[in-house]
């Protein structure tokens, strides 16, 4: 918020005629006049402390952007309350239970819960900034709910198969087009004693990710997935259990996970599953775009590549969305210094800081991307072969409860009540 501030000047004349030295002498032994509360108004402005509820691990860039914010703006302070990605939904639906809300949010755009938020009023309105026209015009509608903007996007994502590029290279292996090519590179790495995939199965977050991957990659130009799950939702009376997709989906899931990843998958969660691809204990992971970072933060040498995870007949689809958005909550009283940290990191020059460490696409205007697997989402999104985080669509008790469902199921491989669990959860109106 910008304040007019004026200052009072006050201009003292005196006419000594003769008595200049007595004035002199009084004016010396007299206090300086008190200084009047607008003086003070003036002269300082109040701190406002903003606290931002961040859910993903990459803590480090974020505070970056927030040091650089606080040096423009010393009047504002930002705290930063980090989560992990495994923990922070139910922190945060906790907290909008008990009416504990946080001035700043990072959510996700697509995500049930956040539109519903939206919906109700509990995040502030952003269209009328003249700032986000720096959004492209694209992501500017797939942040919108109802066309009202509610969050500035920082990166868009999509679930691939990340790979180490030296491990294909010493094995001569090639990058898979369709799924028997990826078993037998399975086959032939576990023959030389390398294990093929990592998998987080300790993050019941992750097993549902997976899963969604998965249901792309199964996809071919008869069968959309987003459509199929999300028309269930609104009512088009298919069932999964009608369905072949979604079995061939959560069979090849367990497949590679029981088949080959390492021995202790659920004892694996997604940070240590970071720590143990980059230092070369598998060749591959089976995860997003926003792995990358993670990864090379770990080992700055790591020679990563990504591909999308292969069908039958080369027709592949890539599951993809917003990343990450923050917006502002309603009724802190504080809006409008929330507002000024979003209009920041909207700008390009702060974006750039993200997507420098993040690597993937920007939806802010002007950012560049030197990242060579970026190609890989940009493509399939332009041939029209990219479909959103179906189950981001359907309800807001679907991420945790079906995250539950899909780490069980790859604990025990139970087909028909997994598939009898996803369905009923789908089909749940919350």
């Amino acid at each position: 918020m910008k304040k007019k501030i004026s200052a009072l000047l006050l201009t003292l004349a005196a006419m000594c005629f003769g008595l200049t030295g007595c004035i002199t002498n009084q004016a010396e032994k007299e206090e300086p006049a008190q200084k009047t509360e607008e003086d003070k108004n003036a002269s300082e402005e109040e701190t406002v402390t903003l606290e931002l509820f961040w859910q993903k691990s990459n803590t480090e860039v974020i505070q970056e952007i927030i040091d650089k914010f606080e040096a423009e703006n010393p009047n504002i302070k930002i705290e930063l309350t980090a989560t992990s990605s495994d923990t922070g939904k139910q922190i945060f639906q906790t907290r909008m239970a008990t009416n504990e809300p946080m001035d700043l949010v990072q959510h996700w755009p697509s995500q049930a819960e956040f539109r519903a938020m939206c919906k109700e009023g509990r995040m502030a309105d952003l269209s009328d900034y003249e700032w986000n026209d720096n959004i492209i015009d694209t992501y500017y509608d797939l942040s919108c709910v109802d066309g009202k903007l509610y969050s500035v996007p920082l990166s868009i994502n999509a679930g691939v198969v990340a790979y180490n590029k030296d491990i294909f290279e010493k094995y001569k292996v090639e990058v898979p087009e369709s799924w028997d090519e990826l078993i037998e590179v399975c086959e032939k790495l576990q023959g030389e004693g390398v294990t093929p995939f990592i998998f987080s199965n300790g993050d019941k977050e992750n097993c549902s990710q997976k899963f969604h991957i998965m249901t792309a990659a199964v996809a071919d130009d008869t069968w959309n997935p987003y459509e199929f799950y999300v028309g269930m939702y609104e009512g088009s009376e298919d069932r999964i259990a009608d369905n072949e997709y979604s079995e061939k989906a959560a069979a090849r899931l367990y497949e590679l996970s029981s088949k080959y990843a390492q021995t202790d998958t659920l004892g694996t969660n997604y940070d240590l599953s970071m720590q143990m691809m980059a230092n070369g204990e598998a060749a591959m992971m089976l995860t997003g775009t926003w792995a990358q970072s993670d990864i090379i933060k770990n080992n700055p040498d790591f020679n990563l590549g990504m591909f999308a995870m292969p069908t039958d007949d080369g027709v592949h689809m890539l599951i993809t969305g917003i990343d990450p958005c923050i917006a502002a909550m309603s009724g802190t009283g504080k809006e409008e210094y929330a507002a000024k940290f979003l209009e920041f990191i909207s700008r390009t020059e702060n974006a750039q800081i993200y997507t420098d460490h993040d690597k993937s696409p920007s939806p802010i205007k002007g950012v560049e991307t030197d990242n060579p697997t970026v190609e890989l989402v940009l493509g399939y999104i332009e041939e029209g072969k990219a479909i959103p985080w179906w189950r981001d669509y359907i309800s807001t008790g679907v991420v945790s409860d079906e995250a539950d469902i899909a780490q069980e199921f790859l604990m025990n491989g139970e087909m028909e009540k997994f598939l009898n669990a996803e369905e009923e959860i789908i089909l749940r109106q919350d």
